[in-house]
C-alpha cells in the first residue's frame, strides 16, 4: 500500500482510537443523495501548499438513493492550520472524471479535532447504478433500468449502452440470405436479436444507378433482385442520375424531383433586386442556381477632395456607370486632401502625398545639409511643400580681433557658425589695429579715442595740463644713449656709450645714473617684465645685468671679442624663466653676423654666425622671434631678416631680399606685436610688415634712415630716425610726432608700455618721454 493509502487507512481508524499525535485532525463526513457512488476518492492537503496531498479510495455505502461515509484525516507535521478537503464520486470505479466533486476548507488547531461535511448530489432515478447525464453521469435514459453504459446493445431501435449509436453491429438494412434461397435484409426481431427478413416483390430497372427504379419500364417479380434492378419505381427519368424523387430542384426547366413540376418554388421570372439595388428578373444560372439578371453593378468610390482618386473604404455599388462625387479609382489614401493620391508628386508637408506609405520620401527631411555660413543644418519642410535647410545651431556675429584686445572690429562682423581664427563674439572696437582702443579701454594720453565714445576731449583727465607733450629727460650733451627698455608701471632702463647706464624706477620722476657701476660700452638693454632686472649686451659680446635697486653691476665677461652686441631680448620659457638672444656684427668678417643664445646671462651662451651683420632682435616667444640686419653686397639687396627655428635652435634666412619692392638697404630695427604681426625698419625709409606667414614691404614715412620701431598694433606704429624724428603710423598714413630740440640728432631706440607711455633715446644725451 502506498504511503498515501497507508496514511488514510490509519485515518479511518481515528474515530475509534483517538489522535495518534498532537498535530490535530479533521473528521470528514461525506454524504451523498440521489445516487450511490460506486467509488469515492477522499483527499486532504495543506491549503498553503506545504507537503504532499493525501488521498484514499473507498466504496459507497448505504442505499441506492444516498448514504454517508465518515473519514478521519490527520494534519501532517509541517502543514499549516488550514486544510483543503475534497470528495469525488464515481459511478463505478475511481477512474476517469468524477460525477460530482465537493471541496471545503477547514481550520485545524494543534491537538484539535475539527469536523466538516462534504455533500455530493446527483440523480440515479432508475437506480441502475449509473447517474443521469444531466447531473454529470453517463446514463442516457435515467428512467429505464435497461439502459445504461453497462448493458449489452440489443437490436431494438434503442441506444441501450448509451454510446450514441443505435443497434450498432447488427448491419441492419444490408442484404442477407433468407430461406429458400431468397435474399432478405437484416432487421430487428421482437426479442432484441436480428433476423433476416425475406423481401420478395416487384423490382424495377435502375439504369442511371441513382437508387430509384423507372416509373414506366416494366418490373420483374423475384425473390432476389435481378442485376440492375431496385425495389421501387420512384424515378421519373431513369436516364438521368440527377432526376429522381426527392432530388433537389434545380433551375434548369427540368422536373428534377419528379413531382411533375419544373423549377417550382424558384420564382423564375419574378421581379428581383440584384447587388447594389439594381432591378432585374429571377432567372436560371448555368449551375442550376437562381440569379437576378440585373445589370452588373459598377463599384464607385467617393472622391471628396475632387482629385479624381477615390477612398478605398468608401466604395458603393452602382447600377449606373457614373455617380456625382464618385470615381472608379480607389487608390486615394487621404480623401480629404487633393494633393494626396497614388502617383501624386511628393511634397515636403509631412504627408504621404504619393500614398506609398512613407511621408516626404526622397526629400531628405532630417538629413544633414549645408545652410551656409559654416553652419550645420538639417532639411525641413517649407510651407509651400518645398524644402529648406534649417540651422542646427544659429549663426552668430563674429568680429575680427587683430589687435588681440578681446574686442572685435565693430563694422566687420561676419554671421557664421565657424569663425576664422582671430574672430571673436564681442565687438566694441573702433580701431582694431590698436589694442588700447575699445569700449572697455581706459582713456590714455595718446590723442586717440581709446574708449570709443567718439571724442578725444576726455583725454584732459589723463593728460598733464589737459594735453600731453614730449618731456625732456636728457643727460649731458656728450652721452650717447643707444637702447631703452621699460618694465612695470613706469620703470625705465637706458644704456649706451662707455660705462653709460641709468634707471628710473616706477614712481620716480628722474633717472638715477649708474655710470661707473658697469664698465664697458653697452649697446643694448632688455628689462625683465616682472622684477625689472636689466640684461645688458655690449662690445666684444660682453654680457651683464643690473637690478633696479642694486649698487653693483654683474659683468659676466666677453664671449666674442670680435662681435659687438647690438640687440638683446628675453623670451619666456615655462616656469617663469627666460631665454636670452643677442645679435651683432662680426668685426672679423664685415659681411657676417653673430647670434648668441643663453638660458641666463650668467651662463656661457651658444655662439653661432649668420651670413649678414645683425642690428636688432625681438620676439614674444621662441616660436615668434626675428633678427634683422644686412650686408653691403653690391650685387643684390642688402636687407636681411632671420627667424629662429625652436626645433633646431638655428636661425633661418627669410629671403626678404628676394621680395619685389624691398628697399636695398640694411634693416636696423624689428618689433614683434603678435604671432601674426611684426614690423622691421631700416635705412632709406625701408619698412616691412609680417602677417604671420610672410614679409612684405609697405610705404615708409620718409626716405630717412629708420633706426628703431615700436608697435602695439596695425594702427599704432612708431619709428625713430637718424635725423632725430619720430613718426607714427595710424593704419593708413604716417605723421610726424614733433619733439622740440631733437632735429639733426639721431634717435637710436624706442620703448613703451602703451601709446600713453613712450620713450625715445639717442645721441647728445637725448631722452624724451610722452606725455610727461
Amino acid at each position: 500500500m502506498s504511503p498515501r493509502l497507508l496514511l488514510l487507512a490509519g485515518l479511518l481508524a481515528f474515530i475509534g482510537t483517538g489522535c495518534r499525535n498532537n498535530d490535530g485532525a479533521v473528521k470528514l463526513i461525506v454524504s451523498y443523495s440521489g445516487f450511490k457512488p460506486g467509488c469515492l476518492r477522499v483527499g486532504v492537503k495543506d491549503a498553503e501548499g506545504a507537503g504532499e496531498a493525501r488521498t484514499t479510495e473507498l466504496a459507497g455505502k448505504g442505499e441506492v438513493t444516498g448514504g454517508t461515509v465518515t473519514v478521519a484525516a490527520y494534519r501532517e507535521s509541517g502543514w499549516s492550520n488550514t486544510l483543503t478537503v475534497t470528495a469525488e464520486a464515481f459511478e463505478q470505479k475511481c477512474e476517469g472524471s468524477p460525477v460530482v466533486t465537493a471541496t471545503e476548507t477547514v481550520t485545524v488547531g494543534r491537538g484539535d479535532v475539527a469536523e466538516k461535511e462534504l455533500k455530493l448530489e446527483a440523480s440515479d432515478a432508475d437506480q441502475d447504478g449509473y447517474v443521469s447525464k444531466s447531473t454529470g453521469g453517463s446514463d442516457c435514459d435515467d428512467n429505464s433500468i435497461e439502459v445504461h453504459p453497462g448493458v449489452q446493445e440489443l437490436c431494438n431501435g434503442r441506444d441501450d449502452n448509451c454510446d450514441g449509436v443505435l443497434d450498432e453491429g447488427f448491419q441492419l438494412g444490408l442484404a442477407c440470405d433468407a430461406a429458400e434461397g431468397c435474399t432478405g435484409v437484416w432487421s430487428c426481431g421482437t426479442q432484441g436479436a436480428r433476423i433476416c427478413e425475406q423481401k420478395p416483390g416487384m423490382w424495377r430497372p435502375d439504369v442511371d444507378k441513382d437508387g430509384q427504379g423507372s416509373r414506366t419500364a416494366p418490373g420483374v417479380t423475384s425473390c432476389k433482385p435481378p442485376e440492375g434492378y431496385v425495389p421501387n419505381d420512384l424515378d421519373c427519368d431513369d436516364t438521368n442520375a440527377r432526376r429522381y424523387t426527392g432530388a433537389p430542384e434545380l433551375c434548369n426547366a427540368v422536373d428534377d424531383d419528379c413531382d411533375d413540376v419544373a423549377d417550382e418554388g424558384l420564382g423564375v421570372g419574378d421581379d428581383c433586386t440584384g447587388e447594389s439595388g439594381c432591378n432585374g428578373k429571377r432567372a436560371c444560372a448555368p449551375d442550376g442556381g437562381v440569379v437576378c439578371n440585373s445589370p452588373n453593378p459598377t463599384m464607385l468610390y467617393a472622391d471628396n477632395d475632387n482629385d479624381h482618386h477615390g477612398a478605398p473604404d468608401a466604395g458603393v455599388s452602382s447600377c449606373e456607370p457614373t455617380r456625382p462625387g464618385y470615381v472608379e479609382s480607389s487608390d486615394d489614401c487621404d480623401d480629404t486632401r487633393a494633393n494626396v493620391y497614388t502617383g501624386a508628386p511628393e511634397l515636403c508637408d509631412s504627408l504621404d502625398n504619393d500614398c506609398d506609405g512613407t511621408p516626404d520620401d526622397g526629400l531628405g527631411v532630417g538629413t544633414s545639409c549645408d545652410p551656409g555660413q559654416g553652419c550645420t543644418g538639417t532639411k525641413a519642410c517649407e510651407a509651400d511643400g518645398g524644402t529648406r535647410c534649417d540651422y542646427v545651431t544659429l549663426p552668430l556675429n563674429y568680429y575680427p580681433d587683430e589687435d588681440l584686445d578681446q574686442h572685435g572690429k565693430q563694422d566687420a562682423g561676419v554671421l557664421t557658425c565657424a569663425p576664422d581664427a582671430g574672430y571673436i563674439l564681442d565687438a566694441g572696437d573702433c580701431d582694431d589695429g590698436n589694442p588700447f582702443t575699445n569700449v572697455d579701454a581706459p582713456e590714455l594720453c595718446d590723442k586717440e579715442d581709446n574708449n570709443c565714445n567718439g571724442t578725444t576731449t576726455d583725454e584732459s583727465g589723463v593728460c598733464p595740463s589737459g594735453s600731453g607733450s614730449w618731456v625732456d629727460y636728457s643727460s649731458a650733451g656728450g652721452d650717447v644713449w643707444r637702447s631703452v627698455a621699460v618694465w612695470g608701471d613706469g620703470g625705465v632702463w637706458v644704456t649706451g656709450g662707455t660705462n653709460l647706464l641709468a634707471v628710473r624706477q616706477p614712481g620716480q620722476t628722474s633717472f638715477t645714473s649708474l655710470t661707473g657701476q658697469c664698465s664697458g660700452v653697452w649697446n643694448a638693454v632688455w628689462a625683465n617684465p616682472g622684477n625689472g632686472t636689466a640684461a645688458l649686451g655690449g662690445n666684444s659680446a660682453v654680457l651683464g645685468s643690473h637690478t633696479p635697486t642694486g649698487t653693483t653691476c654683474d659683468n659676466y665677461g666677453a664671449y666674442a671679442t670680435n662681435t659687438d652686441v647690438r640687440g638683446i631680448v628675453g623670451v619666456p620659457l615655462s616656469g617663469g624663466t627666460f631665454e636670452f638672444h643677442m645679435v651683432g656684427a662680426d668685426k672679423a668678417s664685415p659681411s657676417g653676423g653673430r647670434v648668441l643664445r643663453s638660458d641666463g646671462v650668467t651662463t656661457t651662451p651658444d655662439n653661432n654666425t649668420v651670413a649678414a651683420p645683425l642690428w636688432d632682435v625681438h620676439g614674444i616667444s621662441r616660436e615668434v622671434l626675428f633678427a634683422v640686419g644686412g650686408d653691403n653686397d653690391p650685387s643684390g639687396v642688402n636687407a636681411r631678416i632671420y627667424r629662429f627655428n625652436p626645433g633646431l635652435n638655428t636661425w633661418e634666412d627669410q629671403n626678404v631680399q628676394s621680395i619685389p619692392g624691398v628697399v636695398d638697404s640694411n634693416l636696423q630695427g624689428v618689433w614683434v606685436v603678435s604671432p601674426k604681426l611684426a614690423y622691421a625698419v631700416g635705412n632709406n625709409g625701408s619698412v616691412l610688415i609680417w602677417n604671420g606667414t610672410s614679409w612684405s614691404p609697405m610705404p615708409g614715412p620718409s626716405s630717412e634712415d629708420l633706426l628703431s620701431v615700436l608697435a602695439f598694433g596695425k594702427s599704432v606704429v612708431y619709428v625713430s630716425t637718424a635725423s632725430g624724428n619720430v613718426y607714427r603710423y595710424n593704419g593708413s598714413s604716417w605723421s610726424a610726432v614733433p619733439i622740440v630740440g631733437s632735429a639733426g640728432k639721431p634717435f637710436n631706440d624706442l620703448a613703451g608700455s602703451n601709446p600713453g607711455d613712450i620713450w625715445v633715446v639717442g645721441d647728445k644725451g637725448k631722452r624724451y618721454h610722452w606725455p610727461q
